[in-house]
């Protein structure tokens, strides 16, 4: 249970990384987007988290207790939202708005981010980390897997950090880009 917990974790992660690594870079040279607007943009999308981040745990909390599912409380949400996360994740890099407006660049990058980062990836998120409490009652045990669930977590950022470097970036007009 330790290890797939934290195995799983590591895959959740790794979007995150992947998200968190690349983002920037994304914005700024594909989407020629100005470095103080996305600013200004990645200010607004972690304040909302701030305030996000709560109503969902709130809402699940809820909507865990008016239904019992033979699967749990959490599975459910953590099978409807993969989905959801990947195509997120996928609408969010396309290069193929570049030569659009700003206005749109913007709005298309705003939308596809709060999709992905405020609702799909925080409704599998929180699940998972209530998780540990279905897994056990034991407050021992539950520790045991919020430490391998913080190894799975490291591993990701680390593999992500090193290896997709590694294997992505090229150089274009004479500057190296992912």
């Amino acid at each position: 249970h330790k290890i797939g917990y934290g195995l799983g974790d590591e895959g959740g992660c790794m979007t995150l990384a992947i998200m968190g690594s690349t983002i920037s870079m994304y914005c700024t040279d594909a989407l020629k987007i100005d470095t103080a607007l996305l600013a200004i943009l990645l200010a607004v999308w972690n304040v909302w988290d701030f305030i996000n981040d709560p109503l969902m745990g709130a809402f699940m909390d809820k909507s865990f207790a008016k239904k019992h599912n033979p699967k749990g409380k959490f599975r459910p949400w953590l099978l409807r939202m993969c989905a959801p996360v990947a195509i997120s994740s996928f609408l969010i890099y396309q290069s193929a708005f570049a030569d659009r407006s700003l206005a749109f660049k913007v709005a298309w990058l705003f939308v596809t981010y709060v999709l992905w980062g405020s609702i799909f990836y925080t409704s599998i998120n929180i699940p998972y980390g209530s998780m540990a409490s279905a897994i056990s009652a034991q407050p021992k045990d539950r520790q045991s897997l919020s430490t391998y669930r913080s190894i799975g977590a490291t591993l990701a950022g680390t593999v992500i950090g090193v290896v997709v470097p590694l294997a992505a970036y090229r150089r274009i007009n004479g500057r190296d880009v992912l």
